[in-house]
């Protein structure tokens, strides 16, 4: 087929078997985008499965012939056999384009919706992007899984942004064990420098589930109708959630069990930030086991079906400051607990500045407490200017016996015991020191269970 410029498509030109075509550079139409692209003679052999960026052209007299594709930094989606429909499988075609991209290219998704029967695999640095989530068009870009898990990230710095990526039946209509984004790292290679920025991920079991993560950005990403927002695995070291991250379950569905963020203890943790991020309606907003050095700074918590931040065995030196935390069901709104009987230490967590609440609920509550520090192994533990209000039975609770400093907050409750107005340090033999509204310093024991 010639156009009215006499040139070929790219396939004609492959085709055509005729070494006299043959040129360092060639002009030709592609098929699928219609538009004019540049294939520069490749004097080595290329993938021989090449569909998009690298072909093979063999011809009547045996020549065989390499060309690859002249490319700007970023590479249309339009250039791939893909329907954008939102029912062709399209994940063979996109997968292809994927495996030919080199290192530090950018895949550019149309604002289309692309379905995929299959997980896509990245391999390489590369960057897939979006118009982002909130493009002002009808349509911006989003990956539709058919009950399947969505992107495969199994290397070090690659780049998703501004896309969205759902399931075809949400998790809260169908339970799935599915997950939306996996990070692949492992002892032997940990996965560097991964950006996740301004996705969407609806739908799955997991919407995050990433593995030995190391130096990462995970920003603007909002997760809904989720059992699992975002799950931390193996040895995960210095990474970031910051930017109005948003982890939140619809009010009409109720998913027990559910976990904001979810630190699993298999392996050490240490080095998070969780900055600016809200979470909304789950039983745990953040769960941690064996992870350390972590902070939580700015953030929102509501709507807790139970626990806003729980901290058990093996986590020290936290730094949770200047949050909102709220419960709508009974619970606790910060529970440093650890119960496991020769576990080691939970200790040396700092509690400060931090808004506490519990929405008033029709449910019998014998067990709300706004902080509560309790288990064998919780030490030097600091809790100071947060204010507490509205709990059932207490604001602040600290098993006897423990190292913890609780000092100068605000406790608004009218149940029995109240510290308001006080503060109370547990020294190594658990004598506890109480300083009343008057400043005047008194010796006693004071039980707070």
């Amino acid at each position: 087929m010639i156009n009215n410029l006499s040139l070929l498509t790219i396939n004609e030109f492959i085709d055509s078997q005729d070494p006299t075509l043959d040129k360092e550079i060639v002009t030709l139409i592609d098929q699928y985008s219609g538009e004019l692209v540049n294939f520069k003679k490749h004097h080595l052999p290329v993938p021989a499965n090449g569909r998009y960026l690298y072909r093979t052209k063999v011809n009547s007299d045996e020549s065989i012939v390499y060309y690859k594709r002249i490319v700007s930094h970023e590479i249309s989606i339009k250039i791939a056999e893909v329907y954008g429909d939102g029912n062709t499988d399209d994940s063979h075609a996109i997968q292809q384009l994927i495996d030919e991209m080199e290192t530090g290219q950018v895949l550019h998704l149309d604002n289309k919706r692309y379905m995929l029967h299959q997980p896509l695999q990245i391999n390489k640095a590369i960057k897939i992007k979006g118009s982002a989530t909130k493009s002002s068009v009808s349509f911006p870009p989003f990956l539709i899984t058919n009950n399947n898990d969505g992107i495969m990230i199994n290397t070090s710095g690659a780049v998703l942004e501004g896309f969205g990526i759902y399931n075809i039946i949400w998790y809260t209509m169908s339970p799935n064990g599915h997950t939306g984004v996996k990070v692949n790292g492992s002892p032997a290679s940990h996965a560097y420098d991964i950006i996740l920025r301004d996705l969407t991920i609806r739908g799955y079991q997991t919407a995050l589930d990433v593995n030995y993560l190391w130096s990462s950005q995970i920003q603007t990403v909002k997760t809904e109708n989720c059992k699992v927002g975002i799950l931390v695995r193996g040895q995960s070291v210095n990474n970031e959630i910051s930017n109005n991250t948003s982890i939140a379950i619809t009010p009409d569905y109720d998913i027990p069990g559910s976990r904001g963020i979810w630190f699993e203890g298999t392996a050490s943790k240490e080095g998070w930030r969780i900055i600016d991020t809200f979470i909304c309606n789950v039983y745990e907003g953040i769960y941690a086991e064996n992870t350390s050095r972590v902070s939580i700074l700015n953030s929102m918590i509501d709507f807790c079906r139970h626990v806003g931040i729980g901290i058990a065995e093996d986590c020290n030196n936290w730094n949770i400051n200047s949050n909102y935390i709220a419960l709508r069901q009974p619970g606790y709104g910060i529970c440093l607990t650890n119960h496991v009987q020769g576990s080691k230490f939970t200790r040396g967590n700092k509690i400060l500045d931090n808004d506490i609440v519990m929405y008033d609920h029709p449910e019998t509550d014998h067990i709300s407490i706004g902080i509560n520090i309790a288990g064998k192994g919780s030490l030097y533990d600091d809790l100071r200017g947060n204010s507490v209000k509205g709990f059932k039975v207490y604001d602040i609770q600290a098993a006897s016996g423990l190292k913890t400093t609780i000092s100068y907050n605000k406790c608004l409750s009218e149940i029995h015991p109240n510290i308001m107005g006080n503060f109370i340090t547990n020294d190594n033999v658990g004598t506890v020191y109480e300083q009343n509204l008057n400043d005047s310093l008194c010796l006693g024991k004071v039980n707070i269970i």
